[in-house]
């Protein structure tokens, strides 16, 4: 069969060997998947060499697919390693010996094997006498104490006392000055108007003498208002008809500082 399958494309090529010749291609004859590729690739080819030359094209079988291998598992699974215990030893002669024979008794029993050779050690000397001959700090020199010297006692100097600072009087408020003569009146800022003051003698703007510019805020009263500034004196309010002077009770007033 192999063999027919080679000649086909012989026979077709030197049926047109007067006209075209056809490449020659060596296909391998081991695997027939191949060897099927490569004839009808073949036959691809000589078309494009030959454009009157007819394929002759063979089905092939599908590559077979790779098969992943599984690992096998055991029944019983192996037991884990026996791995001896790592203990450091002091390298100190009779300790080391004595030390790794135990090192080699205790491996033996956890893991066993072969028996362990121990060596032959000296007595063992006292731990506690070895650690005080190598871990023991070299002793310093006693320090001779120095003679005994008198100590003076410094005497404290005295501090001059610190004078005390008398109290800055409070200074007493004082009002801006309103009114006078026709020519130069002075007014009053906002929020505030101008009247006579009470603690000194005159009629004050109302013949054109000087006043004293007061806020305008109401103190006392039936509620009881206070000034909001210590020192501040509440007086009767002269733009009302109620003075206490007159019989009047619970009459409103203004805060004037008391000159």
């Amino acid at each position: 069969m192999k063999s027919f399958l080679l000649l086909l494309p012989l026979l077709s090529a030197l049926a047109l060997a007067e006209e075209c010749q056809c490449p020659q291609v060596k296909c391998p004859a081991d695997d027939a998947v191949k060897l099927c590729n490569c004839i009808n690739g073949r036959e691809t080819m000589c078309v494009e060499r030959c454009p009157d030359y007819k394929p002759t094209y063979l089905p092939c079988p599908a590559s077979p697919l790779p098969t992943a291998s599984v690992p096998c598992a055991t029944a019983t699974p192996s037991p884990p390693k026996c791995v001896c215990d790592r203990i450091l030893c002091p390298m100190i002669w009779p300790l080391s010996c004595h030390c790794a024979n135990g090192v080699a008794q205790a491996c033996y029993d956890k893991c066993g094997g072969a028996p362990p050779v121990l060596q032959v050690c000296d007595r063992p000397t006292a731990i506690s006498t070895l650690l005080t001959l190598t871990l023991a700090p070299p002793s310093s020199p006693t320090k001779t104490p120095l003679p005994w010297k008198p100590t003076t006692t410094k005497k404290p100097i005295p501090t001059k006392p610190t004078s005390t600072a008398k109290p800055v009087p409070t200074p007493t408020g004082a009002h801006a000055i309103c009114g006078g003569g026709r020519g130069s009146n002075i007014q009053c800022e906002l929020g505030f108007l101008c009247m006579k003051d009470p603690f000194k003698p005159g009629c004050g703007p109302e013949c054109d003498g000087p006043g004293i510019c007061v806020e305008d805020k109401m103190c006392g009263g039936f509620a009881g208002f206070g000034c909001k500034e210590t020192g501040q004196t509440c007086v009767d309010d002269p733009r009302d008809d109620c003075d206490p002077k007159r019989g009047g009770a619970d009459c409103g007033g203004l805060c004037v500082w008391a000159s």
